[in-house]
């Protein structure tokens, strides 16, 4: 019984490890420095807001790549402009120049992480991520909450942004042009969509 449990506790370990250890076909192995990793999240170099991706793209950022690591039919449904469509399980197969910022979106951000420590364990250095993915495109860009104490720099920047890429911003609630209009003719503005 003590082998059963020993051997058992062995393959568990050997399985947690498995992940870092590579394949043993490669030629080449490369080092997962997991010290860098951690130092990436804990300062927050690991991702980046979608209002940050949005000024990019309008910015035209030079070696930007947006990569959608969704699967091709929801790509097809929905996507971020500019972005190709590279699914999670293609990553490993693809080749990122050193000179390209990598930025990854799934729909909430989940599977982006992910893909983020794969490529770090690629040796792919300039990549990051959206947390919230797609879900934060469309709260942070298509139609952002204009914040109230912001100075009106920051509510300008934040609506000719969200005008910019199609989007309806909101103000307290309310998407903008509903709170004037609704307060024009009397009328309590009901919010549209689901």
């Amino acid at each position: 019984m003590r082998l059963v449990r020993r051997l058992g506790v062995g393959a568990l370990a050997l399985g947690l490890v498995a992940p870092f250890a590579g394949s043993p076909f490669r030629t080449q192995q490369r080092g997962l420095d997991l010290d860098a990793i951690a130092r990436a999240i804990d300062e927050g170099s690991d991702h980046v807001s979608a209002l940050q991706l949005a000024e990019w793209i309008r910015d035209r950022r030079p070696g930007l790549r947006v990569v959608d690591v969704r699967s091709p039919a929801e790509f097809h449904d929905d996507a971020i402009p500019t972005a190709e469509n590279l699914p999670i399980d293609q990553l490993a197969k693809s080749r990122f120049a050193p000179d390209q910022t990598i930025v990854l979106y799934s729909q909430e951000g989940a599977h982006a992480g992910q893909a983020w420590v794969m490529l770090r364990s690629l040796g792919v250095t300039q990549a990051v991520f959206v947390p919230g993915g797609l879900a934060d495109w469309r709260e942070e860009v298509l139609s952002p909450l204009l914040p109230a104490n912001g100075s009106p720099a920051e509510r300008a920047r934040i609506a000719e942004l969200s005008h910019y890429f199609g989007g309806s911003p909101r103000i307290g609630g309310e998407r903008e042009g509903e709170v004037a209009g609704a307060a024009q003719t009397g009328q309590r503005s009901r919010r549209r969509g689901c």
